[in-house]
């Protein structure tokens, strides 16, 4: 991989093309999220809780906890595997890692949530130190099967070396997603300014607008596996060797 700055934002079009070379398994992951953003409205509605946004907030959480907790990790550590460079997932064996590593890279993402969280809480700074420092650390215990101490110590070690092409080029992606999503926001708002619970099980724009927020959140994560990619090797050789897990 190349070590040019400038060049890591061909992470996008990277990312990008992870999404096209699957295009079934893309739309598929993207209609799952759509169908599960109608389940929170249907729990909401059914079980009579108060149309609040907070309830909202909560029960599309819960209802979209299958795409972070397995569909979008197995999509990345599938097209991980595809590119064939690395002995740790290698394309014949990614269904056997993915089994065995999908339930502890979420428990390290869950983990890195709760840190970051607690340090913005405590002092906003803090806890963007945290998620820059040791941010790369699930995708190393899903894609290289490390435990979450060797992923922390793995993305601490990478963050060392490549912390300016990572802030580059991830507030880069961040613009796009957010400009995106802000744009999708309008138009949906435009068409149904009021989303009461049945307008959110019934209304098409909001079934499409779904689909499309649900088909740009894995975009981002593609996007992430390519700066991945292509970061990971930034450390020291000797703490890149092989790690098996």
């Amino acid at each position: 991989m190349t070590t040019s700055p400038k060049s890591d934002l061909a992470s996008l079009k990277e990312g990008t093309r992870y999404l096209a070379r699957r295009p079934a398994v893309t739309l598929g992951i993207a209609a799952l999220g759509m169908a599960l953003f109608a389940l929170a409205a249907l729990l909401q509605r059914s079980s009579g809780l108060p149309d609040e946004p907070q309830v909202e907030q909560l029960l599309t959480f819960a209802a979209l906890l299958p795409l972070e907790l397995y569909f979008i990790p197995r999509f990345l550590i599938a097209a991980d595997a595809q590119e064939g460079e690395n002995p740790l997932n290698a394309p014949a064996d990614w269904k056997i890692h993915f089994e065995e590593r999908w339930l502890r890279a979420f428990w390290g993402k869950i983990l890195l949530s709760f840190a970051t969280g607690l340090g913005i809480i405590l002092f906003v700074a803090p806890g963007l130190l945290v998620l820059m420092a040791f941010g790369w650390m699930p995708l190393r215990i899903l894609l290289r099967g490390e435990s979450v101490a060797q992923a922390a110590r793995g993305s601490l070690q990478t963050m060392r070396h490549a912390w300016q092409r990572v802030i580059l080029t991830t507030s880069v992606m961040a613009f796009v997603y957010l400009s995106a999503s802000y744009l999708l926001s309008v138009l949906v708002e435009h068409f149904v300014p009021d989303p009461t619970p049945m307008a959110r099980l019934t209304h098409p724009v909001l079934w499409a607008g779904n689909f499309f927020v649900s088909l740009l959140s894995l975009w981002l994560s593609a996007c992430l596996l390519a700066l991945f990619r292509r970061v990971e090797t930034a450390a020291d050789p000797a703490d890149s060797l092989p790690k098996a897990g």
